[in-house]
């Protein structure tokens, strides 16, 4: 087996078990303090696994009996039984052989600075608007800097941030992607139940939240319409009026808010 560089995030008797149990193989075991210099990440928990996860290294979440994570995992995170770190040799090296099977394949890292196309047809405006622009993805929020930048533009990366910066301000229009990685702003939702890369449709929750603050949305969803439900009913809904509001769905302009605003905020209102 090849070296595994590991980090392990906020050590304690279950990570420092694993660590001691693994060192009794032939397994090349380097610890490192600093998570960038890391193969592995070893964690205790999938609050930690949302907040730590890439695309480019193996992260393993230990489990005790009875803790309930959703399994539908992308295939560089291991769940992790901690009984099997007591199964004798068999479990300890069917672990490992995982993991370097996981090491083996992992995905290179894309860089995140791509540069942007060129805009040459960002509409005229009647006047300049405070904009809230949501989405998790940092080339989407990039797009929004570039195509409204006559505008004040406010960006939220999640659901929650959106509301943490909404607090008492009103934006003269929010602009909002729909699928989102789901987060604790309604606090009853446990996130044990979903992947740590999964998303849920958070763009209808924004929807009734911004309106009921006397706030128009604008929808601006990538989703493919064969494959998405969501962005097939873009295709037949493309707007209505929410608690009094102006509500417009797009999933043909790419990430385009400049023509959403346009088409929110200077374009004929939806009939009340």
């Amino acid at each position: 087996m090849n070296n595994i560089n590991i980090y392990a995030h906020k050590s304690g008797p279950l990570s420092k078990a694993f660590l001691k149990v693994v060192g009794l193989t032939d397994a090349k075991l380097v610890e490192v303090t600093d998570q960038t210099c890391a193969d592995m990440v070893l964690l205790t928990g999938t609050d930690d696994l949302r907040a730590l996860y890439n695309k480019e290294q193996i992260f393993c979440v230990l489990q005790t009996s009875g803790q309930r994570v959703a399994t539908n995992q992308p295939e560089n995170v291991c769940l992790i039984d901690t009984r099997m770190l007591f199964d004798g040799d068999k479990g300890i090296q069917l672990l490992l052989a995982q993991i370097d099977k996981l090491k083996a394949t992992k995905t290179e890292s894309v860089a995140s600075n791509v540069e942007l196309p060129k805009f040459s047809d960002v509409p005229t405006f009647d006047k300049s608007y405070l904009v809230l622009v949501i989405d998790d993805q940092e080339q989407n929020l990039r797009i929004a800097e570039a195509v409204l930048g006559k505008h004040s533009v406010v960006v939220a990366r999640s659901f929650q941030d959106a509301m943490l910066k909404l607090g008492e301000n009103y934006f003269d229009a929010v602009l909002t992607d729909m699928d989102m990685p789901p987060d604790k702003y309604y606090s009853s939702l446990n996130l044990d139940h979903y992947a740590v890369d999964e998303k849920i449709q958070y763009g209808f929750a924004v929807v009734l939240e911004m309106t009921r603050r006397g706030m128009p949305v604008a929808v601006v969803t990538d989703g493919n319409h064969h494959e998405g439900w969501v962005s097939a009913m873009f295709d037949r809904i493309k707007g209505t009026i929410v608690n009094g509001k102006k509500v417009l769905f797009f999933n043909n302009i790419g990430k385009r808010w400049d023509k959403a605003l346009k088409c929110l905020m200077e374009e004929e209102p939806l009939p009340s």
